[in-house]
């Protein structure tokens, strides 16, 4: 079968990330393409970051556009999409359909065209294009949606009951560690102020959905009443003025460190994850946790009500509430030792690997 997986960019969110490891494993048995929108020669850092990633079996192609919703760039899109002639136009993120309205629009008839839900219905999937394109193809049965966790797909069911859709929980390539890994390790050692403190760590780019300012307040108080926890913020944009904000806001236990690429490396080098998000579909960070038997806590989003077994391996908060948020660290400190003994089990039988995900798509696209 021949698939063309289309985006943006393949900046350093969970979507890209999860797109390319879904590219990757299609590969094995199909021709699959690898299609960015945008200019990937502008800021190239930014829109080319899990491009190191693509594995060599996969057609990457960037068609070079600028930013805006132009007639052209639309055109460039359905060209590019005509001339690869798939089977399967497999689509991600909502800013990307939005490139890709007019190629969906003409091309439904002519090819399967799926659309994967990254977020919470109300984070931009309620309205617009998708709405749009739901309410007309979808009730052909030419436009169809993949969710990637039990909540997502009830929420979404019950706004377009009139489109296909599928829930296919994310998943993850297996989380090994980098050649980086000894010198990760002597780099996460030294944020603990203690030999015995819990290294909490966070991943995310700064972005209003992802709550940050709760999880750095959190931390902040726990410092001042005594609790012997540090953390590490791993992302992008924190440079922003709003961000440079929240930095200033942190007590001196709080490492800001920027984006990397061996996110494995960190995240199997720390004693518990945390997520203290409004809104999220599949954290992909989350499920690259799970796999590296760390425990984790977290805000009760979707995804994380899925992966997260309540006091086995790790803490979902009641509410999104600074109290019951603090509550829940101070909960997985005391309980580390069993929820890190579960969620070493757990990994070994996890459901969310990249195999069984691309197992469950292509079963999709072939029905």
């Amino acid at each position: 079968m021949k698939i063309v997986e289309v985006i943006t960019f393949l900046g350093s969110g969970g979507a890209e990330r999860f797109l390319v490891d879904l590219s990757n494993e299609l590969s094995k048995g199909n021709e699959v393409y690898l299609l960015t929108v945008l200019d990937d020669k502008k800021d190239p850092e930014i829109r080319n970051f899990y491009r190191f990633a693509i594995d060599s079996k996969v057609h990457y192609m960037n068609l070079g556009l600028p930013n805006g919703l132009s007639y052209s760039n639309q055109v460039a899109v359905k060209t590019a999409i005509e001339k690869i002639a798939p089977d399967v136009v497999h689509l991600h993120l909502a800013c990307t359909l939005n490139y890709c309205a007019w190629a969906t629009l003409s091309l439904a008839w002519k090819y399967k065209i799926y659309f994967t839900i990254h977020s919470d219905l109300h984070n931009g999937y309620d309205r617009g294009f998708v709405k749009f394109i739901c309410n007309t193809l979808g009730r052909f049965g030419k436009f169809k949606l993949a969710c990637l966790s039990n909540k997502n797909y009830t929420d979404f069911k019950a706004f377009y009951p009139h489109t296909a859709i599928r829930c296919i929980v994310n998943g993850r390539a297996p989380i090994e560690p980098t050649e980086c890994y000894s010198e990760v390790a002597n780099e996460m050692n030294s944020y603990r102020h203690a030999v015995d403190s819990k290294l909490f760590v966070h991943v995310a780019r700064f972005h209003p959905v992802k709550n940050q300012s709760l999880l750095i307040e959190a931390f902040n108080q726990l410092v001042n009443e005594g609790a012997n926890v540090d953390l590490v913020v791993i992302g992008a944009n924190y440079d922003c003025e709003d961000g440079i904000k929240l930095q200033q806001k942190a007590n001196k236990r709080i490492h800001f460190i920027g984006a990397h690429k061996n996110i494995s490396d960190y995240i199997l080098n720390a004693d518990i994850f945390c997520l203290s998000s409004d809104y999220e579909g599949m954290p992909i960070t989350l499920l690259e946790a799970s796999l590296a038997g760390v425990p984790a806590v977290s805000t009760p989003v979707c995804g994380a009500v899925d992966l997260i077994q309540n006091g086995v391996n790790g803490y979902l908060s009641k509410d999104h509430s600074l109290e019951e948020y603090k509550k829940t660290i101070i909960k997985a400190v005391e309980d580390y030792h069993s929820l890190k003994s579960n969620a070493m089990i757990m990994k070994d039988n996890s459901p969310y690997t990249i195999a069984e995900c691309a197992k469950k798509y292509m079963e999709y696209f072939e029905s």
